[in-house]
């Protein structure tokens, strides 16, 4: 909830615990800049709801894990309305990692093809889960 941050802080760590960083930055409405999340160890609910309401959000920070966890990015950019991209390195899921995940987000009428990259092979994965106008923008990741 603090709607005058427009910058987030770095967060280095590479191991996540249990529900590490969950809502650490929801209703942030002036946070633009998300900081970059190279941790590639998660576990469960890790950023789960992280950049909930982040309402001026425009780019999503690289999921660099490749391996996910069960809720680990749950609604993590829900009502991101600005959000149109973001980078997912996971080459397999687990239950409900990525249900709900960008949900409402790019619904800013600014907002046209929003693009989710994702490793080769998780293409059909992915866009079984994203929002209508997302689908189309499911591509592999260059």
């Amino acid at each position: 909830g603090c709607t005058g941050l427009k910058t987030a802080p770095e967060l280095p760590v590479k191991a996540l615990t249990g529900n590490c960083y969950t809502m650490m930055f929801y209703g942030c409405t002036s946070l633009t800049t998300a900081p970059e999340l190279p941790a590639e160890t998660l576990t469960d609910y890790c950023y789960s709801m992280m950049f909930y309401g982040c309402t001026s959000l425009t780019t999503a920070p690289t999921l660099s894990a490749k391996t996910l966890t069960p809720y680990c990015y749950y609604m993590m950019f829900w009502q991101c309305s600005k959000l149109s991209s973001v980078t997912i390195l996971a080459t397999t899921t687990a239950y409900c990692s990525l249900n709900s995940w960008i949900w409402e987000a790019g619904t800013d009428a600014s907002v046209t093809n929003p693009t989710v990259y994702v490793a080769s092979g998780m293409v059909d994965t992915v866009r079984d889960v994203v929002p209508e106008k997302w689908k189309a923008g499911v591509q592999v990741k260059p």
